[in-house]
């Protein structure tokens, strides 16, 4: 039996449907592994973001974060659905402006912004570079003198700001690579506003990491940036216009509750990702009412931030439960020693790398047996040369449960469906062994379907190479 509630999965006549569609039958039509995302649940999920902010602050913007998923329709989905972009290279900046994307809609960040995807980004008059150091402000100042126009810029900050998630996701402490520390921040401001021929400074960005799921950890840092703004203008009359607070809004990951016997809490809270929307939004623009302000930062300063521009930039909670992946069981060994049923399944961890980078967890349904009891315990695999290609944590750092629980009687021909994939699976796919990446297939709000980026086949592998004959005429 199906026990995962998602809006737009359901199941029919022991079959599991996305949207209306069988997604069975588009397994066999289009082959696995296959990635399939819902037009319809990609708005509705940037609807419940802008309806949330904008209750309680209208002037809020979304910036998806193109990392996350950067298909070029489903970009023009995201973009039809009332979100602009985040990009963090010139190769996704490309790629927003292929999908349509306008300068104004675009926010650029990252921490190894090269000197001519600087120079991309002025020339197109993007609305903002986020910039991540002392040295690339200098860098952003030269470029933007060299090309005799203004560089739109907001400062990144370490709020100083632990989520209680796994390292590798904190983004806002002095321990990750982000940001520009606060006891630095006046000077570098200082610098800035004093190179207005070359910037325009609008304000400031944090981002705090991913899938968070203290809610205190959103109010902290958001205060200590009002906080700095209102200490920063006494000092140097600079005032925001933008406070962009990054991404970070959880997802429900459908964990067992049982894994919360064997999974450190942190981790377990992290998946489970229970934080609503609308208290994040509610606690963070609370923040912002004037009375609020005025309580700490004195009765002249209660209209401070009445004009500012506020700036989510969520990538995994606008299409992280908008897709699957469909996978084909190919093997299934039953090991007498240990008593353990295995099955191989067609996609590894070069079709969904976050199962071993950052031991995430993705729910499992035999998508062609619904109606039957999700009780039987495998042990499953991916197809690569790899002993770490499996959905288990071989290491022992207890993030993932050893079994998935699926019928008893699936085996080789069975579709396996991973929920919650939208978010970090498709841009993190490689050809390792050579296996051709996955096709991506779109459900539009019509019913219709269609390929938005075709399977690979095997000359694809070898497209960009050049064979030792060529290379030696040459």
């Amino acid at each position: 039996m199906l026990n995962t509630k998602i809006s737009v999965l359901e199941s029919l006549n022991g079959h599991l449907y996305m949207d209306g569609l069988d997604l069975v039958q588009l397994a066999e039509k289009y082959e696995t592994p296959l990635y399939v995302f819902s037009e319809r649940r990609l708005k509705e999920n940037i609807n419940e973001i802008l309806s949330s902010f904008r209750k309680y602050h209208p002037n809020t913007s979304l910036h998806y974060a193109a990392k996350c998923e950067s298909t070029i329709a489903n970009l023009q989905i995201i973009l039809e659905g009332g979100s602009d972009i985040e990009v963090n290279s010139g190769g996704e900046l490309y790629k927003a402006f292929y999908a349509g994307a306008k300068g104004n809609q675009i926010v650029f960040n990252g921490v190894g912004k090269t000197v001519s995807e600087i120079e991309y980004a002025i020339n197109s008059e993007i609305k903002s570079i986020n910039v991540d150091s002392e040295f690339e402000l200098e860098r952003t100042i030269e470029a933007a003198r060299k090309l005799k126009k203004k560089a739109n810029v907001t400062i990144r900050i370490v709020p100083e700001v632990s989520t209680g998630v796994v390292k590798g996701n904190e983004t806002g402490t002095h321990e990750s690579k982000f940001g520009i520390l606060l006891d630095n921040l006046e000077d570098v401001i200082k610098k800035a506003t004093e190179h207005r021929e070359a910037l325009n400074v609008l304000g400031y960005h944090f981002h705090i990491g991913t899938q968070t799921y203290d809610l205190q950890s959103f109010v902290d840092a958001f205060i200590v940036m009002l906080q700095i703004s209102v200490d920063i203008y006494k000092t140097t009359g600079f005032k925001p216009r933008i406070l962009n607070i990054g991404g970070g809004l959880p997802v429900p990951h459908y964990i067992d509750v049982a894994a919360s016997q064997y999974m450190p809490p942190n981790i377990y809270l992290m998946l489970k990702g229970d934080l609503t929307i609308e208290q994040i939004a509610k606690s963070i623009c609370l923040q912002l009412k004037a009375d609020k302000v005025g309580a700490w930062a004195g009765k002249e300063y209660e209209k401070f931030f009445d004009e500012c521009e506020l700036i989510l930039e969520s990538g995994r909670k606008v299409v992280a439960d908008a897709a699957v992946l469909l996978s084909r069981v190919e093997n299934k060994k039953y090991r007498d020693n240990t008593g353990e049923d295995w099955i191989t399944v067609d996609a590894g961890f070069n079709t969904l790398m976050e199962v071993k980078t950052y031991f995430w967890y993705y729910h499992m349904v035999c998508a062609n047996r619904t109606d039957e009891y999700h009780g039987k315990d495998f042990k499953v695999g991916g197809p690569c040369c790899d002993s770490g290609d499996v959905y288990f944590d071989i290491d022992s750092h207890i993030n993932l449960p050893d079994y998935r629980k699926l019928p008893c009687s699936t085996g080789p021909g069975d579709i396996i469906a991973m929920l919650n994939v939208g978010a970090y699976g498709t841009p993190n796919m490689s050809n390792y062994n050579g296996r051709p990446k996955a096709g991506i297939l779109l459900i539009h709000e019509n019913g219709e379907v269609s390929v938005s980026k075709r399977a690979e086949t095997y000359a694809d592998l070898v497209t960009t190479e050049t064979r030792i004959k060529e290379i030696r005429k040459g």
